[in-house]
């Protein structure tokens, strides 16, 4: 399910700055994780994209700006993406900004989130998996390195559920982001072989429809 319960009670600062004009600096990044707090559903049962409810604002490190991963709670069925907080470092380059999301998110989640139920993939045995991000016009593509080799058994259909809609949610919260391909090792056809899915990419009008 690619829209995400509303934030309620996220470990964030007051949210500000509108996400297609982040503010460059040359501070270093000092990543942080939040302790989370299960968000809970709102009155009108509505459930927002990330894009109509978050933008970036400065990090309390300096140089670096808060940004959201999405894991999954191990209980739901339904496999709800759940955010968690990551600081990466500010830069004016888009591309750059997915990269470092990416890297957090494919850190997995932190023996705090962990306890608390969140559940992924990604560990630190996959940090290091995303070789790079191109992104032209809102089009990008994502490239990652030997991740079918490191989580084998993403490949059943839950366990490509949970690995895309992770991915997804965490890219699309970008609202400059239009559309994303994945490869491995530069390879369409291989990446979306290892997941028992053909070459295609998806699209945020194709994500918001779930």
């Amino acid at each position: 399910m690619n829209r995400l319960l509303p934030l309620l009670a996220i470990v964030l600062p007051t949210l500000a700055c509108n996400i297609s004009t982040p503010i460059a600096t040359d501070g270093p990044a000092v990543p942080t994780a939040s302790i989370l707090t299960l968000p809970a559903q709102n009155t009108q049962g509505a459930m927002p994209t990330v894009s109509e409810t978050w933008s970036p604002v400065q990090s309390p490190e300096p140089g670096t700006v808060s940004v959201w991963v999405f894991f999954t709670m191990a209980a739901d069925e339904n496999m709800t993406p759940v955010p968690a907080t990551r600081s990466v470092p500010q830069t004016d380059n888009e591309a750059v900004l997915v990269r470092s999301t990416l890297k957090e998110l494919l850190k997995g989640p932190t023996d705090a989130e962990k306890a608390a139920g969140l559940t992924s993939w990604f560990s630190p045995a996959t940090a290091d998996a995303v070789a790079g991000v191109i992104g032209v016009g809102g089009e990008y593509t994502v490239d990652f390195t030997g991740l079918n080799t490191l989580i084998p058994n993403a490949s059943t259909s839950a366990g490509s559920q949970m690995l895309m809609s992770q991915l997804n949610s965490t890219v699309f919260q970008f609202d400059f982001v239009q559309s994303v391909g994945y490869t491995l090792d530069g390879d369409c056809a291989a990446f979306w072989e290892w997941l028992q899915m053909g070459c295609h990419t998806v699209t945020r009008a194709e994500w918001e429809a779930g």
